[in-house]
């Protein structure tokens, strides 16, 4: 997690100077429009925030520990201006994620990932500082429910760990919004916390380990507007 963070910074400095012109202000008019259209590419990082049952542990299993691996969505971008500070945002986006969850046994450590794809629909409300020039901050935050696409879901066996597929996370973050003479560009960092129980209750040592799982993600948007 703490790479992408990383990586976001560092994109957010190489661009902020090119963007930045001292001559004049790229589209100077850009923020009085009520919609703006784009899409949005984005990388992250999920897992799983797991609570352990209470009474898991045995001879055989002595642990279970979760681990975060890369994905990335792609995705619509609907703007609606509602107030100078003020913007109402929808995403429809297909998200593709993998998350982990490690079971040490005595003698072995078993890993169940689940692969899943999503579609998501983030409603959000974005504030927007003064915009300075050529650049304006932004911070970020709404509902996203999701709904994952039934193929990979159906193949999963009930000798092994399986989750929900629905979802509805908590999104925050904040963002730059970037203007060069074409486009608005907009990288964006966010957080994701799931709010639902994703723990399938199987009748298997996999599910009967854990109360419950729910979704964490850190994603980088590069939205194109």
């Amino acid at each position: 997690m703490k790479y992408i963070t990383l990586v976001f910074f560092a994109l957010v400095l190489v661009l902020k100077s090119n963007a930045q012109d001292p001559r004049w202000s790229h589209l100077p008019n850009y923020d009085d429009k009520v919609l703006h259209y784009g899409f949005t590419i984005g990388l992250n990082s999920s897992g799983f925030k797991g609570q352990v049952s209470s009474s898991y542990l045995s001879d055989t299993l002595k642990g279970v520990s979760t681990k975060f691996t890369p994905g990335f969505s792609l995705g619509l971008i609907l703007n609606l201006r509602i107030h100078e500070h003020f913007d109402l945002r929808f995403l429809p986006t297909i998200g593709f994620y993998s998350r982990t969850v490690n079971y040490d046994f005595k003698t072995s450590t078993n890993a169940q990932t689940i692969e899943s794809t999503f579609m998501e629909f983030p409603l959000l409300l974005k504030y927007k500082s003064q915009r300075r020039k050529n650049t304006r901050m932004y911070m970020i935050t709404g509902l996203k429910p999701s709904l994952e696409a039934g193929a990979k879901k159906n193949q999963r066996k009930t000798s092994d760990l399986r989750t929900s597929g629905f979802d509805v996370c908590l999104e925050y973050g904040f963002g730059f919004d970037l203007y060069f003479e074409l486009f608005k560009f907009s990288p964006e960092i966010r957080f994701s916390q799931g709010l639902m129980n994703l723990l399938v209750d199987d009748p298997n040592i996999y599910s009967q380990s854990l109360t419950r799982l729910s979704s964490q993600t850190i994603s980088i948007y590069l939205n194109f507007e």
